[in-house]
């Protein structure tokens, strides 16, 4: 009879490389000498520490920095500890020196997420120094203001020492415009900005243009200052491979349609969009279909009342609608411009006192429903629990108590769901 603790060394790696849980990976590092070997690598691989609050023993950085001076008193000497993390995240209110200290010691590190305000150009340049394979990079809560980093123009510029770095997401607020002026990066392929503040501390410029190499651009909050940005630019076309775009603006603050037209012009292999909060005219729509001849999946959130579509969208693969209004024959019609749609999600918006406008199907559904499955030849589906889900949907759908669906069983559902609309 063979044992699993005979297999070979490789073998029990491909196995336990499959177990994401912290609490069974730990219990599987209690074996034996050969699953506690194969099983410390994965277990450091991305160290979490779940205690909230503000005080120093309260952060990953600061058990992380005392396990890297202890290990070579416990005889650890052949693989630092450090050089099995690939991904970290450094928590809000980290001592500097905590953060710093383990910075030194990650130099395998690939994906990083830092909350720390404090951060000066000197810790971007050790970022870009001492963790040469890092790829993703995540700034939260980063502020512009005197006292809390150096706001200098080479802030990000260090980050082109980062040879191998793909993706940037920076949360930010106050001054942004000073942040981004050196954002310049001739590898990034996905770049994602979000800014908190209150509308009138969000700039009146974005600075940052001329990534030849981004694919995917995600502006959360921060689509109007940028479009005002890009009226003023030379030259329309930055990012020339651009394809996935997502457009949310914040607290509906108002933004020049025409603009965005011009960049949907500059950037036609756009194939997947969202446009969340922001008002859209039947510039925009007809935009969609003449501009962005590539579109296979657009998704629209709370834009209100819908111009109806007017012009086939002949590669539109999916298609979400949710939260916004557009009259029922508009919305039947529409289901005959798409013959390649694999996917409809239609939520209706809930409002007492703009129940009419406001709901998509009208008030007698079922028919527009039948009709508009008829039209697209998808099966039309109204999901109440985990019995109605479809066999084949049901993968990575867990069962729950009561048999209900939960957010991300829908959020799961609209990722692998084709040959369906959805209407609720």
């Amino acid at each position: 009879m063979t044992y699993l603790s005979d297999v070979p060394i490789e073998v029990l790696r491909l196995i336990l490389s499959n177990i994401n849980h912290q609490t069974y990976l730990y219990e599987c590092a209690l074996v034996n000498k050969n699953w506690y070997a194969v099983t410390n690598p994965l277990l450091w691989r991305e160290p979490m520490f779940f205690a909230a609050g503000a005080y120093r023993k309260e952060m990953i950085s600061y058990w992380l920095s005392r396990a890297f001076r202890q290990a070579p008193t416990h005889g650890l000497h052949a693989t630092p500890l450090g050089h099995y993390i690939r991904r970290l995240s450094i928590l809000l209110y980290t001592n500097l020196q905590d953060m710093r200290h383990v910075i030194n010691n990650v130099p395998l590190v690939e994906q990083l997420s830092i909350e720390v305000k404090t951060l000066t150009n000197v810790d971007i340049y050790q970022i870009a120094l001492k963790c040469p394979k890092l790829k993703r990079l995540s700034l939260r809560y980063q502020k512009c203001y005197s006292g809390f980093f150096d706001s200098s123009d080479d802030f990000f510029t260090l980050l082109q020492l980062c040879t191998n770095l793909r993706e940037l997401s920076i949360n930010t607020n106050f001054r942004t415009t000073c942040l981004l002026s050196s954002l310049k990066h001739d590898r990034l392929e996905k770049l994602r900005l979000i800014t908190s503040g209150s509308p009138r501390r969000i700039p009146l410029g974005l600075t940052f243009s001329n990534i030849p190499t981004l694919t995917n651009l995600d502006l959360d909050s921060l689509a109007a200052p940028y479009f005002r940005h890009y009226r003023t630019l030379p030259s329309p076309t930055f990012f020339p491979g651009l394809t996935r775009l997502r457009i949310s603006m914040l607290y509906g603050a108002a933004i020049d349609n025409e603009a965005v037209v011009s960049f949907f012009k500059a950037h036609p292999l756009i194939d997947t969009l969202t446009i969340q909060s922001m008002k859209i005219d039947s510039a925009i729509m007809t935009s969609l279909t003449t501009d962005l001849v590539h579109l296979k999946r657009l998704t629209l959130i709370d834009n209100g009342c819908l111009p109806p579509f007017t012009m086939a969208l002949p590669l539109l693969e999916r298609l979400d609608l949710r939260h916004c209004s557009m009259n029922v024959p508009s919305t039947v019609y529409m289901a005959t411009l798409f013959p390649n749609i694999h996917y409809i999600y239609v939520s209706k918006r809930y409002d007492p006192v703009l129940r009419k406008s406001s709901n998509i199907m009208g008030d007698d559904s079922q028919s527009d429903k039948l009709t508009i499955e008829s039209l697209t030849q998808l099966k039309y589906l109204n999901f109440a629990s985990y019995d109605s889900v479809p066999v084949d949907l049901k993968v990575n759908v867990p069962r729950r108590i009561g048999g209900k669906l939960a957010k991300a069983d829908w959020n799961s559902i609209q990722r692998t769901a084709v040959g369906l609309a959805i209407i609720c």
